[in-house]
């Protein structure tokens, strides 16, 4: 296939996925009666949806009527620079939180952080925040050395770069860090969907990344970074994973099977349709 139909396939890939994501049965705002809300994300919700669950589970033992969505925050509309349909999903998410009360986000995503911060009226706290103040007690027992994989949206947010060190530092993970850490971190190849308009580039900045280091384990807080990391053939895992999984569960291989990942945000919606999400 030519680069030219390349992208042309990665572009329309891309506006059905914002098509589907956005429709009502995919776009699902469950409130339990309070203002907070867990907002998983895509990539999350199409990795693993039972780590989706588990993560809520927590959540809502520290406040019952925390709520959860399973949109999506319409970053990769901003990927194609379509900042005019941006606005329009945004409005549509910003509207059926507000109708639901939602005015407090829990968000998992460091892409959903960003897009997430021009909903009006609506204050967006990472999990990692949450993990800080409220420790969820864990414990490694791998005896492996990680790579520390810090996702290019966080480049701005070192509260969220440091947070995220602190909770596995708790658990007892160990790690070491690339050169280009924190605010210097190399993207993994996927910033504004690059790998699926443009994959040579963004090979090239997935190749740069692993580049730093010979170590092939790599721990990291993005879901899209962990695809990335895998499909390159690392042994790469999501923190969360690590919190509430125990190794023998977390789901090796590449991540972005689309039958898979459309599969699981199916099983989440339906749930929420049912109203019995946090029945498990």
């Amino acid at each position: 296939m030519s680069a030219q139909n390349r992208k042309l396939v990665g572009f329309w890939g891309i506006r059905l996925h914002q098509f589907l994501s956005f429709s009502s049965f995919f776009q699902k705002v469950h409130s339990e009666g309070g203002e907070w809300a867990f907002f998983p994300g895509c990539s999350m919700i199409g990795y693993d949806q039972e780590l989706v669950e588990l993560t809520y589970s927590w959540l809502l033992k520290l406040n019952p009527q925390m709520g959860i969505v399973s949109s999506c925050c319409a970053y990769p509309t901003s990927g194609l620079n379509d900042m005019q349909k941006f606005n329009v999903y945004q409005t549509q998410l910003g509207n059926k939180l507000k109708s639901a009360g939602i005015r407090k986000l829990v968000v998992c995503c460091p892409n959903c952080t960003k897009s997430l911060e021009n909903l009006e009226d609506v204050d967006v706290i990472s999990i990692w925040q949450f993990l800080d103040e409220h420790p969820c007690i864990f414990k490694t027992d791998e005896g492996i050395t990680y790579v520390l994989h810090d996702p290019c949206p966080t480049r701005n947010y070192p509260e969220i770069q440091a947070t995220f060190r602190r909770v596995m530092e708790r658990g007892g993970v160990t790690w070491q860090e690339y050169n280009s850490n924190r605010r210097r971190a190399i993207c993994c190849g996927k910033i504004k969907m690059l790998m699926m308009i443009y994959p040579e580039k963004g090979k090239e900045l997935l190749m740069k990344r692993l580049s730093e280091s010979q170590n092939r384990n790599i721990l990291t807080y993005c879901f899209s970074c962990v695809d990335s990391f895998r499909k390159a053939g690392c042994n790469s895992v999501h923190g969360l994973d690590l919190i509430f999984r125990r190794p023998d569960e977390i789901r090796s291989g590449a991540i972005c099977d689309v039958i898979n990942i459309w599969k699981n945000r199916w099983k989440l919606s339906r749930k929420l349709s049912g109203k019995d999400i946090h029945k498990h």
